[in-house]
């Protein structure tokens, strides 16, 4: 009997411990499946976002050194794009500790939600958020513009939105 609890507490352990890996970040898209969309609206803050919004994704961006404005639109543009985004909701950016990119790390949601009755702000992959550099300015005068290069590697925290029924 002690050999069988002991064994059922190792595969709870195991079980456990498995089962925490299961939410961690992914580079493999496992959202919802949408038809690609031709035009990706831009928003930098949750009240720009239509009521019949839902998010659908969480994300995490990295961008290489070297990025302007126009390539970093470009290719968080690309991706909402790929995946059926109506919306781009874009959060904050920070310099990267590593220069990655371009990448693109998922966190959910487990299940789409209405972002104007219940988006509840950046936290996912705040672990990874935490580590990285100085903030940096990346709005709507940024977004966009060749003119404006960094130096360093950026992430940037976004969401996928879907609008159409």
């Amino acid at each position: 009997m002690w050999k069988v609890s002991r064994m059922y507490a190792l595969v709870l352990t195991v079980l456990f411990l498995v089962a925490g890996c299961g939410g961690k970040d992914t580079t493999v898209y496992k959202g919802p499946k949408y038809p690609p969309t031709t035009k990706v609206i831009p928003a930098f803050q949750p009240s720009q976002v239509p009521v019949s919004c839902r998010v659908f994704s969480h994300l995490l961006v990295w961008l290489p050194q070297g990025s302007n404005g126009k390539t970093i639109a470009e290719a968080a543009v690309k991706e909402a794009k790929a995946h059926g985004a109506d919306m781009l909701l874009i959060g904050g950016s920070r310099q990267a500790e590593d220069d990655k990119g371009p990448e693109f790390i998922y966190y959910g949601p487990g299940q789409e939600y209405k972002c104007n009755d219940k988006w509840c702000g950046w936290k996912f992959g705040y672990d990874v958020w935490a580590d990285q550099g100085d903030w940096i300015t990346l709005g709507y005068k940024e977004w966009g513009n060749g003119d404006v290069s960094f130096d360093y590697p950026i992430v940037l925290q976004a969401a996928f939105l879907r609008c159409q029924d």
